[in-house]
């Protein structure tokens, strides 16, 4: 057994001190008095004097000395000599892909670490807690703080590393803010850095690279990398044409080993085989494009890549979504014989998945200027010029050949300049907007406010400008019509890479009267499912786990959209080797040091109840009284 606080074995002090009090008890003066024979018993009564007497057994003298035994061992910090060296252990494991990979079709790095990790385990004190942190885009606990080994096995049991190239420093800072002063920091990795010295090379740590990653000075780096050669699928991408029914399959593999690979290509949905390449040839470090078309209506398309030594499984296999036709209806209100009907229905036949409609289901609306828009707030609408078509006003207005300023921040003006463009037909603007195009501090192209639909008015004369000859006509109009699609409710994409933000909008409940419950968003993966936070906007964060998720409200699937692992970096699992580095500062002793302040304050503390009990009892002493009338007593 040790002592945190030795100094409170100084409390023990106050024993004899009681002792010594209990052996010189207070004597009562003599008292001269008459009638002794009325005291009957009480005449002979010993007193103890200042001087020592026979130490009294009383149960007072018992329980005092337990309190004071109790209370200096408590404050002396007593310890059992194997709980007094338990450790905490702060583990940070890599959770990248590459952790995944195989070695012989058994072994992987990932069961290599946590042999690793089990055997420190196993090593340390009894009493001693473990804690587990996976890296990635935000690092996450795996298991704990601060449990048992037994208790932090079962998360271990569920790492499953499959994540992209990240930074690990955000979970290096978390788990030197969880390890401390006297915690053991631990990062185990396939990775060799700056810092780490390759253990093929040398088992000693003395010569330590230059420093570029900033590493934490208390943290032990144990890599179990390995070189492995791997196959890869680096990207996919899977368009759909509406015209035609068809969709385009693009592909890009590539071979990260260093010696030539013989590759297996294959395409199935759940119910039939769509293609397979057989025998593609990829020389070390090549990377081949494979395009083909595919028949509209597969839904989901499998994808497997097979390669004989491959080290990592998880760039093998995507699985892709079939895009959806995201269909956006327009309704053009001009007259027959006016000329903006003309020019806007022609850029409208070529842009694809635009079909003209009434304006009762339109989403979109573009109509004469004068003719305001019906109160949707579902609705958008574009009010084309003249503002007012009196003969007066179109006399006032007038015609400029800029300079023109845009507002580029707006995604409605990606890709316009404006440049050689004259604009005509421009009259004041009577409502509230906030302009995009202006000229001095005349709107053009602006957004009206106020309004319940999404309005944007043109203040043009389409018979007197060139607008509608220069490319920025069918660029403004087409950026219209994908900013509109973009606001419908539904999925935007159907396949996303690992760490890639999600989102989308959901369509408002028809009717109030529904249940809470039958609204409320859930994203469901694997029979697992976790609430989504339901605004105007749906924002899924990064995902790090591959594979096909679902979104659900209440019992309705909103969409299906596949996550894949594309990162030819993390892929490169060539230069993947063993190493070793020792932390730059030792390991803190965890006993408490007697020059602590609080142990002089816990002395200090002592020594002024040892003065206040002596000179109680000495302020206490009675004076001796006597009396000219009786006899003496011993009372």
């Amino acid at each position: 057994m040790s002592f945190g606080n030795p100094w409170g074995l100084l409390g023990l002090l106050s024993i004899p001190t009681i002792l010594a009090i209990h052996f010189y008890h207070r004597r009562f003066p003599p008292l001269q008095i008459a009638g002794l024979h009325l005291w009957s018993s009480e005449q002979q009564v010993r007193t103890p004097g200042r001087r020592r007497d026979r130490l009294p057994i009383t149960p007072s003298l018992l329980l005092e000395l337990l309190a004071a035994s109790l209370l200096s061992f408590i404050l002396s910090d007593p310890q059992i000599e194997d709980q007094s060296q338990a450790t905490h252990l702060v583990v940070v494991l890599d959770n990248s892909a590459s952790m995944s990979s195989n070695l012989d079709g058994a072994t992987s790095l990932k069961n290599m670490a946590t042999q690793l990790l089990a055997q420190r385990a196993t090593e340390l004190d009894r009493g001693s807690v473990i804690t587990l942190i996976t890296t990635g885009h935000r690092p996450e606990m795996l298991a704990g703080p601060a449990i048992p080994w037994e208790d932090a096995l079962v998360g271990l049991n569920d790492w499953n590393p499959q994540s992209p190239r990240h930074e690990f420093q955000p979970a290096w800072d978390l788990g030197a803010q969880l390890a401390g002063e006297t915690g053991q920091l631990l990062f185990l990795t396939d990775h060799l850095h700056p810092k780490t010295v390759p253990i093929p090379a040398s088992m000693e740590t003395d010569h330590i690279p230059p420093k570029a990653v900033p590493i934490p000075a208390s943290m032990e780096i144990v890599s179990v990398g390995r070189k492995l050669s791997n196959v890869a699928i680096s990207a996919a991408r899977w368009t759909f044409d509406a015209t035609s029914g068809e969709g385009n399959l693009f592909l890009r593999v590539r071979n990260h080993g260093k010696t030539t690979a013989q590759v297996t290509l294959t395409a199935t949905t759940d119910t039939q085989a769509v293609f397979q390449e057989s025998n593609i040839t990829l020389q070390a470090g090549q990377e081949i494009p494979f395009e083909t078309n595919i028949p509209g209506g597969l839904g989901k398309l499998s994808l497997e890549l097979h390669s004989s030594g491959d080290g990592l499984d998880v760039d093998n296999s995507i699985v892709l979504i079939e895009p959806k036709v995201r269909m956006l209806t327009v309704a053009v209100t001009f007259p027959k014989d006016d000329l903006a009907l003309n020019a806007i229905q022609k850029v409208l036949k070529n842009l694809p998945d635009i079909q003209l409609g009434k304006p009762e289901i339109a989403h979109l609306v573009i109509g004469p200027a004068d003719q305001p828009p019906t109160e949707r707030r579902d609705l958008w609408w574009l009010g084309v010029g003249p503002l007012s078509r009196s003969e007066s006003e179109i006399k006032k207005s007038k015609d400029v050949a800029g300079p023109f300023l845009l507002d580029k921040r707006h995604p409605l003006l990606d890709g316009v300049v404006l440049g050689g463009v004259v604009w005509g037909g421009i009259q004041p603007i009577q409502q509230e907007v906030s302009p995009l195009i202006s000229v001095g501090k005349t709107p053009l192209l602006a957004r009206l406010k106020n309004t319940l639909a999404t309005s944007y008015l043109l203040n043009i004369d389409l018979a007197r400008t060139n607008l509608t000859e220069s490319p920025d006509w069918p660029i403004l109009l087409s950026n219209l019509c994908e900013l509109r699609r973009e606001s419908l409710p539904g999925l935007r994409r159907w396949n996303y890479r690992l760490n890639e933000d999600i989102r989308f909008r959901v369509a408002e409940p028809a009717t109030e009267a529904i249940e809470e419950n039958e609204s409320d968003l859930t994203l469901v993966h694997n029979g697992n499912s976790r609430p989504l936070a339901q605004t105007s906007i749906v924002e899924i964060p990064p995902l790090n786990e591959p594979g096909v998720y679902q979104v659900k409200q209440g019992e309705n699937v909103v969409g299906e959209f596949a996550v894949n692992f594309f990162d030819s970096e993390e892929s490169d699992i060539s230069g993947l080797l063993p190493g070793i580095h020792q932390p730059d500062t030792p390991l803190q002793s965890q006993t408490t040091g007697i020059d602590q302040i609080y142990s002089w304050l816990i002395m200090l503390g002592i020594l002024i109840i040892l003065v206040t009990l002596l000179a109680d009892w000495r302020v206490l002493k009675p004076t001796p009284i006597s009396s000219p009338i009786g006899r003496k007593s011993s009372l």
